[in-house]
């Protein structure tokens, strides 16, 4: 523990002590420190008291500090150094850095970006590593801590105050179905060919909210759900072995058409556009490595979404 006149010592003291051994002079260290030469001989009697030391002798060569004051210099010195780095501008080296990066997505966006995310991630910070958890609807109003340098959502998860969020772009949805689906040949459907049809739910969790049934309406019971999961891979697995029905984003469904064997129509009711942000704690906005982060996931987002946002900004 420190000392009472330790605890009591401020920087201008620890300064003073710096100028003393280096000027050897009470005069010239005062001068440096804008201080009268009586201020300073006080100064130095409440260093002497803290170190319970002399520090200086007086000779008629000057003043000769005591193996304490030497001994107390580089510590002091590395000590001020540190202080004023706390105020100068931080670096950061994504080809240096071995910091663990944390993104959070929900399941979609995890099949959807981040494999190329984490492409270019390992591309510039080799050292790095890369740490993803699923985000749900609700779960960021829950976490009193910051456990994401990047979350990855669309406008249906919820953001507390504490978070900042900037759009990426948005897609389009689809009615996806197997290629052998008695719908699939047909140039468009209805929406009685939709609700004659059983139906799978891709459940991004923290909600039972299906944010789709407001555009069906009054005809939103004829919709029934007979599969329900997290995982959208498995959703458009099942969707190509089956005679069920999948409404989601259409880029995934693209990207796997061919090997799950799909067929995409345009859904026989209007919907929005689903909107993708990338978000992050405010009180991560100026460390140098998140921000170096939210870039290049925000880059990777814009130069895969089908219809990017013309805000290149992630701040």
């Amino acid at each position: 523990m420190l000392s009472a006149e330790l605890q009591h010592l401020d920087m201008k003291s620890l300064m003073g002590l710096l100028y003393l051994l280096e000027e050897r002079n009470v005069g010239r260290a005062a001068n440096r420190l804008f201080l009268s030469q009586s201020a300073m001989s006080r100064l130095l009697q409440r260093l002497r008291d803290a170190f319970h030391d002399p520090l200086f002798i007086r000779t008629s060569k000057g003043m000769i500090p005591t193996a304490k004051a030497t001994a107390l210099e580089r510590p002091i010195r590395v000590m001020i150094e540190n202080m004023a780095g706390l105020t100068s501008p931080q670096r950061f080296s994504p080809e240096n850095t071995d910091r663990t990066f944390r993104l959070q997505t929900t399941h979609y966006q995890a099949q959807a970006y981040v494999p190329f995310i984490a492409s270019q991630f390992y591309q510039h910070a080799r050292h790095a590593s890369l740490e993803t958890s699923t985000v749900t609807e609700t779960s960021l109003l829950h976490t009193t801590d910051n456990h994401a340098d990047v979350v990855l959502c669309s406008e249906y998860i919820q953001l507390p105050g504490s978070y900042e969020r900037q759009l990426l772009g948005h897609e389009k949805f689809g009615c996806i179905m197997s290629a052998t689906h008695p719908l699939a040949q047909q140039s468009s459907i209805t929406l009685d060919d939709y609700l004659n049809y059983h139906h799978i739910l891709v459940n991004i969790g923290g909600s039972s909210r299906i944010y789709m049934n407001d555009a069906l309406a009054e005809r939103v019971r004829e919709r029934h759900f007979t599969f329900r999961t997290p995982y959208f891979l498995a959703a458009l697995a099942t969707v190509g072995r089956t005679d069920l029905l999948l409404s989601s984003s259409r880029l995934l469904a693209e990207r796997f058409q061919e090997q799950f064997n799909l067929v995409i129509h345009d859904l026989p009711f209007e919907f929005p556009d689903p909107r993708y942000y990338i978000c992050w704690p405010k009180a991560m906005a100026e460390d140098p490595g998140g921000r170096w982060f939210r870039h290049l996931c925000g880059d990777v987002v814009r130069n895969n979404i089908p219809y990017p946002s013309s805000d290149d900004k992630t701040e």
